[in-house]
């Protein structure tokens, strides 16, 4: 992603800022007696080209889901609600003899997770 722009006089400098995208997943367990507390991030995100952007830079589009549970040892979690629905039309050739195609695809991102506690 671009981010800011310094001028100084008459020449500009724009700095480059580096994003994960993709399908990312943070866990952080915090280990109780009887119990496992767990806080769980997921993110879907990606690039998309934007003509609005500065000299035509890609937007980021993202999702968060943020789950917070208590688990015993050995149980297992199912987390869903990250969801991407992508609608896409082409053409090629020429208006009587070329083709149109339309794409319809949906994405539905399921976690299964299962805790144990390691013995030290």
């Amino acid at each position: 992603m671009l981010g800011s722009v310094t001028v100084n006089g008459n020449n500009s400098t724009q700095s480059v800022e580096y994003r994960s995208s993709g399908v990312l997943f943070r866990v952080k367990p915090s280990i109780k007696i009887n119990a496992i507390d767990l806080n769980i991030q997921q993110q879907l995100s990606n690039f998309v080209a934007t003509d609005t952007g500065v000299n035509n830079s890609p937007t980021l589009l993202k999702r968060d889901v943020t789950t917070d549970v208590v688990m015993n040892d050995g149980d297992i979690i199912l987390i869903g609600g990250l969801a991407e629905q992508k609608d896409s039309k082409s053409s090629s050739g020429w208006s009587i003899f070329g083709s149109r195609s339309t794409e319809n695809s949906k994405t539905d991102i399921v976690v299964m997770l299962q805790v144990r506690k390691v013995p030290r």
